[in-house]
């Protein structure tokens, strides 16, 4: 509390002083990081210099690593050179509106004949007119509702000030962009931890939703993130909302306000924590580290008492569904789960007489249901939030960069031979909405879905939401992605998840150069494992939405090779016949065995009759408008002949690919012929006019291509 002498006496220059040199400051550290545009040495330059550089050996991992970190430092630099001059100028600014408001009200007060004393007694002044005790007390409250204001002004500079002064070596990477919000983030923290100290079993709705609304009225603010955060601690906020979620806490189990608050409070505390994640200040380390820590330790109530068992790791990944957390924690929360679930899954025996015995269970599922929390995700039918995997999964997708080295990275372990391929699974649904038993679910996996949102991510740079496929080349991670996903789905052979056809089609769609490829590849090293490719081809082929998806793609991906194919233009078109065959058996086999009336069942007349091309264009990376029109035109071409093909019957007896694919592979050999006509023209080929010779070179291809591939992967159907 700033009392009155000191606000009077108050002297502002050398705080002034102090505003303005740091933001002289500022204006030379903004120069040395990004050169100020006049080409001048800066740390940004030297990162570019380092980062395209073709060093080897120690200088690709140390030197390389140190320049563009000592780069970074001094982005950190500037941003807590800008957040200190702020809260100086803002402070600067505030307490001197304060002592001109006290002043005036001083001068304003005489004018009543009341008179304030040098410590600040309000009373009435010598002769004149009797000031009423309504108005002394008024003019008391004034001067009291201006020391308040000064106080709060000085308490948040002092506040802001020392965050920035709690490490000895490094700079905050985050800071403050108003004095204002400043105060509002320190305010409502405070706010927030006080709160959430109190017993979570005592906290009514209203507190909660109050918690959820500090906590969203902040969003997007790193310092109230990790206010809360390293406030709480690892273990009190992953306890929090274990507590929070835990029903059997609850006066009435089925409260649907509880259910609401709880579910808004995991949505906005989770975006908090996500943000406060991206600070690398030593306190945010600690607590990132002792999360993972906790990972596979109990956090429940009574620390796993009857019915409250909660893993660090269930409370944490339903917390991290929500926002953008920081990549080098999700690989090492990520890595330290998978860690945990391989060494732990195993069989059980239920307790009791006659318990059964369950083979390979995951340690999620391992307790009887009496016997633990079996909801702990509020809000989505098909997840009740007990599997981490899949919060987990959602917070990869929110981040591709994470999930391009999570699943592409083999130490300590594949993470993606495990969820891809091992990872058994459970049906994590509520089990009172289920008949008798979660067993009796028989809808989408919440996880399998978080998987294949997570796998796009992590295999093309989308993100959810994202609307268009970035226009850079694939980094080295998302080949390797698309090279897992392949292998790894593929070996499931019909055990392929179906909640990850759409995802698989828009990962072929996005690495379309390289699917072909290897669709294409009959004599050569293909990219990638024909065996495989061609079983998660035919698992795509099964539902006629992700079928057309894929097939539109591929269109865009062959069109793609024979505009840009220029030294050898002959075999973009024998590719594209191979890539024909290839689909064509793929599409075989997985629908090849059924009836006319099976078809209409799964909606492929339906779907096909209403169908429209475009749906794909979003994933192809090369899109952004430059698609070209001929590519546009073969899109249109396969999917008229697949609605003809449909509509007809499409089981009929087994044709030859060309003849189940005319339209489509003419209008490939057309847009072909129109990119290379002066080459086809040319008297010394033979072999590829524009009347006859194209259509029968891509239909000799398309028919080899078919029966190369006749001999991969399972059995048609399934």
């Amino acid at each position: 509390m700033v009392t009155y002498q000191e606000l009077d006496h108050l002297r502002l220059g050398k705080l002034k002083e102090a505003a303005t040199q740091w933001q002289e400051m500022v204006r030379k550290l903004e120069k040395l990081a990004d050169g100020g545009g006049d080409g001048g040495a800066s740390a940004a330059g030297l990162k570019k210099k380092a980062e395209s550089a073709d060093w080897h050996g120690d200088n690709a991992t140390v030197t390389k690593k140190f320049v563009t970190k000592t780069a970074g430092e001094f982005d950190d630099v500037v941003t807590a050179a800008r957040s200190i001059h702020t809260i100086l100028d803002g402070a600067h600014s505030k307490l001197k509106t304060h002592k001109e408001d006290l002043a005036k009200a001083v001068e304003e007060a005489k004018g009543k004949n009341i008179h304030v004393t040098s410590d600040g007694v309000v009373k009435p002044g010598e002769g004149g007119r009797e000031p009423s005790q309504g108005e002394i007390d008024a003019v008391a409250e004034r001067i009291k509702d201006i020391l308040t204001k000064a106080g709060e002004a000085d308490t948040t500079a002092a506040e802001a000030l020392r965050l920035h002064a709690q490490s000895k070596y490094d700079f905050r990477d985050t800071g403050f962009k108003s004095f204002d919000g400043a105060a509002k983030s320190l305010k409502d923290s405070k706010e927030f931890l006080a709160l959430s100290k109190k017993n979570p079993e005592d906290l009514s709705n209203e507190e909660i939703r109050r918690l959820a609304e500090l906590a969203k009225e902040n969003s997007g603010d790193p310092v109230f993130g990790e206010r809360i955060a390293t406030g709480l601690g690892a273990r009190g906020t992953l306890e929090l909302y274990g507590a929070l979620a835990d029903t059997g806490t609850w006066e009435n189990e089925a409260d649907k306000g509880r259910m609401a608050a709880v579910a808004e409070l995991e949505k906005q505390l989770g975006t908090s924590l996500a943000s406060a994640t991206q600070s690398d200040s030593p306190a945010m380390e600690k607590w990132e580290k002792d999360v993972v820590g906790l990972g596979g330790k109990e956090v429940g109530r009574d620390n796993g008492a009857y019915n409250t068992r909660v893993y660090g790791f269930q409370a944490m990944s339903n917390l991290m569904r929500h926002g953008k957390y920081e990549s080098g924690f999700l690989n090492e929360y990520g890595d330290a789960l998978v860690g945990f679930e391989k060494k732990n899954t195993h069989d059980v025996r239920d307790p009791g007489p006659g318990g059964q015995t369950r083979e390979n269970e995951l340690p999620w599922n391992q307790d009887p249901l009496y016997a633990r929390n079996n909801l702990m995700h509020f809000g989505d039918e098909n997840d009740a939030g007990t599997d981490p995997m899949t919060g987990y999964m959602k917070a990869l997708a929110n981040n591709p960069e994470a999930s391009s080295d999570f699943f592409s990275s083999t130490e300590p372990q594949n993470n993606s031979e495990w969820v891809l391929k091992d990872r058994p699974g459970y049906n994590d649904v509520d089990a009172l909405d289920y008949g008798e038993s979660r067993e009796d679910y028989e809808g989408p996996s919440a996880v399998k879905e978080a998987t294949g949102a997570a796998l796009l991510a992590g295999a093309t740079g989308m993100a959810p939401g994202d609307e268009q496929a970035p226009g850079t080349p694939h980094t080295e991670q998302q080949k390797q992605v698309l090279d897992n996903s392949v292998n790894y789905l593929g070996q499931r052979g019909d055990g392929f998840p179906s909640e990850m056809r759409d995802d698989m089609a828009k990962i072929m769609t996005n690495h379309g150069a390289t699917v072909h490829d290897a669709m294409s590849s009959v004599d050569g090293d293909p990219p990638l494992d024909q065996e495989n490719l061609m079983e998660v081809t035919k698992q795509v082929s099964k539902d006629p939405d992700t079928y057309a998806l894929l097939s539109e793609g591929m269109n865009y991906a062959m069109v793609h090779d024979i505009e840009n194919e220029k030294a050898n233009p002959e075999d973009s078109l024998d590719r594209s016949g191979y890539t024909l065959g290839f689909m064509e058996e793929a599409r075989h086999r997985a629908i090849g065995d059924l009836t006319e009336d099976e078809l209409s069942e799964a909606g492929w007349k339906e779907k096909f009759a209403n169908a429209t091309v475009g749906a794909a264009t979003s994933f192809v990376p090369y899109a952004g408008g430059s698609i070209s029109a001929g590519a546009g035109l073969v899109a249109a071409d396969w999917l008229e002949g697949e609605q003809e093909r449909i509509k007809d019957h499409a089981t009929e007896d087994y044709q030859s690919t060309y003849e189940a694919r005319q339209k489509q592979a003419d209008s490939l050999a057309e847009r072909w012929y129109a990119a290379n006509r002066e080459w086809a023209d040319d008297p010394a080929r033979d072999g590829y006019s524009g009347d006859r010779g194209i259509y029968s070179k891509i239909e000799a291809a398309a028919n080899d291509g078919n029966k190369k591939f006749e001999g991969l992967a399972g059995a048609q159907g399934g």
